[in-house]
């Protein structure tokens, strides 16, 4: 199945791409290796604002990471075509939380559970969730990413 059907069987609707805010590109690719650049989560063209702990629950903060990975997502459809993507590699994500959270990969759960659930489990990728201070506009979840795709 392609993995752009997957997405409308699992009830996802891939956003609009959001364009890059500096001297920088959103996805660049190097043979078979397609690198994203950090992107958070975007609600009705605009940047979900929060701090996780503070301001924003746990399950926010993992809508926030699932809606980070479908902008992935469609950065990767308007670049090379989702379906060619064969799995992802590596997650980086970063979570704004205050000094006492701990559970930063449980709010990376949300990205990957949707790779999971896209891709499949036996290939998940390997990961980081980090916390972090501060995000660009103040979002709470910042995700850059390598995927591989079909040569």
């Amino acid at each position: 199945m392609r993995h752009t059907d997957r997405l409308k069987q699992l009830g996802f609707e891939l956003p609009p791409p959001f364009p890059a805010l500096g001297s920088y590109n959103l996805v660049t690719t190097a043979g078979d290796q397609v690198f994203v650049s950090g992107l958070g989560p975007i609600k009705n063209g605009e940047p979900v604002i929060g701090m996780v702990g503070d301001d924003m629950t746990l399950v926010e903060a993992q809508d926030a990471a699932r809606m980070t990975m479908l902008l992935i997502l469609a950065s990767l459809e308007q670049s090379c075509g989702l379906d060619s993507i064969k799995r992802c590699l590596r997650l980086t994500v970063y979570v704004r939380s205050e000094a006492s959270f701990k559970a930063h990969p449980k709010v990376a759960d949300g990205a990957s559970d949707l790779l999971r659930d896209l891709f499949g489990a036996d290939v998940l990728p390997a990961r980081s969730a980090i916390g972090v201070s501060s995000l660009p506009m103040g979002i709470p979840v910042e995700i850059d990413s390598i995927f591989e795709r079909s040569a």
